[in-house]
Parts: C-alpha cells; sequence; structure tokens
C-alpha cells in the first residue's frame, strides 16, 4: 500500500507542478507549427493546380465549340485534325502553368436511338501512345453525358496532368483529370478534318471512315 501511496503523491505532484523547459517546449511548437505551415501550404498548391486546370480544360472546351470546320459558307474555316489536338495541349500547357507532363482526348459523341446507347463519332488524343475514348468506354460515363435530341452531339474534352508534391506531406503523386461536355455552337456536330458527320437524308447518323484515326467502334479495349 506504501507503494501506491508514494506513487499517487508523486502523480499528484507532477500533475500541480507548473515548471517546464522554454527550450523544449519552444522546439516542440516550433516543429508543430512548421508542419502545419508546409502541409497547408501543400494543399493550398494542390487545390489551386486543380482548380487552374479545370478553368484551363473549359476554356479549350469552349473554342472547340466554336468550331465548325470548313464548310461552304466558311471555307477557310480551321479543321480539327491532329495538328489542331496537339496545338489544344499547347494551350493547356500554357493555360494551366503545367509543371509536370499533360496530354488532352477530344471526343465526339452522339446518341443513337436504335440502340439505345452512346457512340464514339471519332476520338483523338494529344501525344502518342494515349488511349482514344470508344463506344463500349463511353457507357461507363453516360451519367456524366446529358441527354441529347436527335441528330445532337456532344464535344468531350479530358484533360489530364501529372502532379507532384514539392514536399512529400500528406500528398503522394498523382493525375489530375478533368471531364467536360460541352455542345457545338454553331453546327450540329463537330467534324473531324472534313469527313462530315451528322443525320443524313434517312435520318441515321453519318460516321464516315476517317483513315488516320483508330476506330472508336472496332477497338473497345484501347481505353
Amino acid at each position: 500500500m506504501r507503494i501506491f501511496r508514494a506513487l499517487k503523491n508523486r502523480l499528484s505532484e507532477f500533475h500541480r507542478d507548473e515548471e517546464g523547459s522554454v527550450v523544449i517546449e519552444g522546439i516542440l511548437v516550433t516543429s508543430f507549427l512548421t508542419w502545419w505551415y508546409v502541409a497547408s501550404f501543400q494543399y493550398f498548391d494542390a487545390y489551386r493546380q486543380k482548380n487552374t486546370n479545370l478553368k484551363a480544360a473549359y476554356t479549350i472546351a469552349d473554342m472547340l465549340s466554336r468550331e465548325t470546320g470548313p464548310t461552304s459558307d466558311d471555307p477557310d474555316a480551321a479543321e480539327v485534325n491532329q495538328t489542331y489536338v496537339n496545338g489544344l495541349n499547347q494551350m493547356f500547357d500554357y493555360l494551366s502553368n503545367a509543371r509536370e507532363p499533360t496530354w488532352i482526348r477530344v471526343s465526339s459523341v452522339y446518341f443513337d436511338e436504335n440502340d439505345d446507347k452512346y457512340h464514339v463519332d471519332w476520338s483523338a488524343t494529344s501525344g502518342s501512345g494515349h488511349p482514344i475514348m470508344t463506344t463500349a468506354a463511353i457507357q461507363n460515363y453516360k451519367n456524366s453525358i446529358p441527354v441529347l435530341p436527335r441528330g445532337g452531339s456532344v464535344i468531350l474534352v479530358e484533360t489530364f496532368m501529372e502532379y507532384e508534391p514539392m514536399f512529400a506531406i500528406g500528398l503522394d503523386e498523382q493525375t489530375f483529370s478533368t471531364f467536360i461536355t460541352t455542345a457545338p455552337r454553331f453546327a450540329s456536330c463537330l467534324p473531324w478534318q472534313t469527313y462530315g458527320c451528322g443525320i443524313d437524308a434517312a435520318g441515321n447518323w453519318t460516321n464516315p471512315d476517317i483513315p488516320d484515326l483508330p476506330d472508336p467502334e472496332a477497338d473497345p479495349d484501347s481505353i
């Protein structure tokens, strides 16, 4: 019993003791404040970059929504082709102030009432070695695509950026991505180069063979 009484007294004395070491307490508090400051800066930088990416992606989507491709009324209009898509990637890098590798994917998507599902008319990526969007894969995103009228289509813009935290605190390396759909402003669909697209005289969607792009219907495993 004396041992427990002595231990209780020592604990009581320790509880009432208000003495301390300023140096040790200063080191502990400074370490915690430094960690909190660095972690806060790290999370702020990550959210800032994600927000910048989103704004840059919307800018690219808005640019694409205004394109019509060469028409009889405007034969000199820009063609949406591989060079155009690569240029969009350069624009994205500039707008997002990218520090790490990026790439983008642009797809033209329409809804076929005959089989009640979305179809990819064409899809292209910047650079090389990146998967295109396919008709099989687009079904996984159907809840993110607006309901389309007959003969309507949407432009799907996706951006991808590798993000490496400046400090190894709280965040790991990851990929920031965006998924944006926008409707063409001045046409029913966005053609690839001069191959055309849209509803034909029989009321069916025309999807001409595009020789310089993979076929999104025949390549379901490309994404």
